[in-house]
């Protein structure tokens, strides 16, 4: 990608890393979900930037974004992308989230409606997880065997996992003179679900007015009942469950994503 352009714009009270993936045509705004960065969507930036002008942030308490010690409310990481398209003068775009990302940017479209002309929204449900969901990911968390030794035993212990974790966590990694470590700090994550967690976002669908398509995985946690029920509550909503894939479906079926997206925006 030669013409990837790397920087730093203004958040709320943060600089937030964002990537310049290049392309022309419409912008799209890339979110990732939570753990994750920007880059992490390199493969679908590659089919994409074919026909689009491509934008990805790391939000804050990721990648190369600041990383505070507080303030990680989903209302505040709205406004942090709000703030930056405006810095950016990205206006009517195209936005595209990922889990977390996905309800940023609903967020966007519903809050902010001039910065968004179509939304995407993959594996995200607007039903509030249980806070003891929050111990889980403590737990999950606490069985990395965190310095790795090389990126050999990081790749068989995200692999283990899922087949297809070990090229997504791999990119989410740094060396020092210890090892290679998370990019991010587990304590700031569980900031950020413990805010995830603490309301459903059900009202704030009805105030989305962009045409939307929420891609669903077909062996994810996003239950299909909740699925549907957003469907029903956006209006000019679309929605496709995507088979064998798990909730990061544009790495699980990445042609069928692909499909999926470019379906839905060829018809606006």
């Amino acid at each position: 990608m030669n013409d990837l352009k790397r920087g730093y714009i203004n958040g709320k009270d943060v600089r937030l890393a964002y990537i310049d993936f290049g392309g022309s045509g419409e912008n799209v705004i890339l979110l990732h979900g939570l753990m994750s960065r920007a880059s992490t969507w390199y493969e679908t930036v590659l089919w994409m930037k074919g026909s689009y002008h491509v934008i990805g942030f790391d939000q804050r308490g990721h990648g190369r974004s600041e990383k505070p010690n507080d303030n990680y409310s989903r209302d505040v990481m709205i406004e942090d992308i709000a703030i930056a398209m405006n810095e950016l003068g990205i206006y009517n775009s195209i936005a595209i989230g990922h889990s977390m990302g996905g309800s940023i940017a609903w967020g966007l479209a519903a809050l902010h409606p001039h910065l968004v002309k179509a939304l995407i929204i993959e594996d995200k449900s607007a039903q509030s997880p249980p806070m003891e969901a929050v111990e889980d990911w403590k737990k999950f968390f606490e069985s990395w065997p965190i310095p790795f030794s090389c990126l050999k035993e990081a790749r068989q212990f995200f692999g283990g996992l899922h087949p297809t974790y070990a090229d997504h966590f791999i990119e989410l990694l740094e060396e020092n003179e210890l090892g290679y470590y998370p990019i991010f700090s587990f304590e700031h994550l569980l900031k950020i679900l413990s805010f995830s967690f603490e309301n459903s976002r059900w009202d704030e669908l009805e105030q989305i007015k962009c045409p939307t398509l929420i891609i669903k995985g077909g062996d994810s946690g996003f239950q299909r009942e909740h699925a549907e029920k957003m469907l029903k509550i956006v209006k000019n909503c679309q929605l496709i469950e995507i088979p064998n894939a798990g909730h990061v479906v544009h790495d699980d079926q990445p042609e069928l994503f692909r499909n999926a997206v470019e379906n839905f925006l060829s018809a606006l």
